[in-house]
């Protein structure tokens, strides 16, 4: 394949896509270069949309390809996170009512995963020269993960695994809610007993005085 790009304002080429590559090592082509090949059709592109070149480090992509390493982040790291969290509190038998702030951090470093995940996956299909999808996807990931796949052509694979682990997130949630709330309500009533029997010691007491 062979290509053409801006320089100093004129058209050079055709190169090599190695040559392109080398041009990029040497800093004559940087992210914001326009460069052209016949797939462009008409329209010219920048380093960075062609995906020769990442626009967050400068530094060369070996393929043109659309990665998806951070798309499995921000699918698997989350659910991976929680459910160790859940594993983890089980395990040490942690009273339901005490795990307000363990879950608090879990979550903050949940949605810290998430979101650098995602942003970082947008950022890889934009360089790939795919427009990404909407941002506000992220409400709904099995639908991040469908029109990625259409947009992309590839990500069948990520799409029905974000299905899966929906509908397992929500079966587990549904299974272990009503134990949450057994647990909760059980600390409720263990605090209010001595309580109770307080209140009926200073009764008896007072009826002794009488």
């Amino acid at each position: 394949m062979e290509w053409f790009y801006e320089d100093n304002g004129r058209q050079a080429g055709p190169v090599s896509r190695a040559e392109i590559l080398r041009l990029i090592l040497q800093k004559r082509i940087n992210p914001e270069t326009l460069v052209w090949t016949a797939a462009f059709g008409n329209e010219w592109k920048q380093a960075s949309q062609a995906g020769l070149v990442s626009t967050v480090t400068g530094l060369v992509r070996p393929s043109a390809g659309i990665g998806s390493h951070w798309a499995w982040v921000a699918l698997a790291a989350p659910f991976a996170i929680d459910w160790l969290t859940l594993a983890i509190l089980e395990f040490r038998h942690l009273p339901a009512d005490k795990w307000g702030a363990p879950l608090n951090t879990v979550m903050l470093l949940h949605m810290g995963v998430f979101f650098t995940a995602l942003l970082l996956d947008r950022n890889a299909v934009r360089e790939g020269g795919v427009k990404p999808p909407s941002f506000w996807w992220w409400l709904f990931m099995p639908g991040y993960f469908w029109v990625r796949m259409r947009r992309t052509g590839h990500g069948k694979v990520l799409f029905a695994m974000s299905i899966a682990l929906r509908l397992l997130d929500i079966g587990i949630g549904i299974v272990e809610m009503p134990k949450i709330r057994q647990e909760i309500s059980y600390s409720v009533h263990s605090q209010q007993e001595p309580q109770k029997s307080g209140g009926n010691d200073s009764q008896e007491s007072d009826n002794e005085e009488i």
